[in-house]
């Protein structure tokens, strides 16, 4: 039979988080155990994550390893995951952490009342995993999904896309490393419409040395680089571009910001970017933009594409 859901996983040294996460995903209630897989995409992983996935496929049929033999990143991996997944609708997460005990079953009746192809909810970081109550009356549909998306920069995975939207817009952008950063931007890009819930879907890890999330220069090139490659794109609406180009901003003044410099509030970065917040326009000069672009292919310790 058929799945409902799969759920996406990438995995990169996460032995010690992995027995908390896969408990997490099997006793999410409100479903019939039979209509759920579980993919997991190895990223080569020097710990033993891959050994302890495999006894714990033994144990669950439903689990599914894949192993590759060179480090891609989670962008590769997690569109590697949806093209081994047959479920209907797919869940990708990061593997150290969580969603609500009744997470999928929510996701699931939104998008069945909304008739929303994407659902999003909050995130949060902590280890709490407790049932949501009815959200019915917190949830926004929003008509524009690019733009909504780019406004509350959702950049966090635990969502329900359709796969068959995922396979339209083609899952995460592979020139970019991070997933987070791109792919919500992308289905929301190829979206008719999206639901968003006001309330704790997806619960994160604190961060630790091992959370990409630490790397706050690669965060914010690969916040930079996705929000370019959607502002690039032909037909979408002014108010998608206004809320990319603020991304565009915010991301070259938070990388200053969070690299330590004694000026940062005084750079042109930062004035810039206060500047277009008041400012109604949406554009950026090509002229600009190329000096941007620049600017961030010359940062140092982030993984990247050789962009044309």
């Amino acid at each position: 039979m058929k799945p409902l859901i799969s759920y996406l996983l990438t995995v990169y040294n996460k032995e010690q988080e992995l027995p908390q996460t896969i408990q997490c995903l099997q006793n999410q209630s409100g479903l019939d155990g039979a209509q759920v897989e579980f993919i997991f995409v190895d990223d080569c992983s020097s710990d033993r994550s891959i050994e302890f996935l495999k006894i714990e496929a033994a144990k669950d049929s439903r689990i599914k390893i894949i192993e590759n033999k060179q480090n891609r990143g989670p962008s590769v991996r997690i569109n590697q995951a949806a093209k081994h997944a047959s479920g209907s609708y797919l869940i990708p997460l990061d593997a150290d952490d969580f969603l609500t005990s009744n997470g999928t079953r929510t996701l699931l009746n939104i998008a069945g009342d909304t008739g929303a192809a994407l659902v999003f909810g909050k995130s949060k970081r902590g280890f709490q995993t407790q049932a949501l109550v009815d959200v019915s009356s917190l949830v926004t549909v929003a008509k524009d999904p690019l733009a909504y998306c780019a406004r509350k920069q959702i950049v966090h995975m635990g969502f329900l896309v359709d796969s068959q939207l995922w396979r339209t817009a083609g899952g995460a952008d592979e020139r970019i490393f991070i997933q987070d950063q791109s792919l919500p931007l992308s289905l929301s890009a190829a979206a008719n419409r999206l639901a968003y819930i006001h309330d704790v879907v997806y619960w994160l890890r604190p961060k630790t040395s091992n959370n990409l999330s630490e790397n706050t220069t690669q965060q914010h090139h690969d916040r930079f680089f996705s929000a370019l490659f959607q502002l690039e794109r032909t037909g979408i609406s002014y108010t998608a571009k206004r809320n990319l180009t603020k991304q565009i901003f915010s991301s070259r003044w938070k990388l200053l910001r969070d690299n330590g410099k004694l000026d940062a509030y005084l750079s042109e970065p930062f004035l810039s970017y206060i500047f277009n917040r008041l400012s109604p326009r949406a554009e950026i000069s090509n002229q600009k933009l190329q000096h941007y672009i620049k600017e961030m292919l010359s940062q140092k310790d982030v993984r990247r594409i050789s962009f044309s």
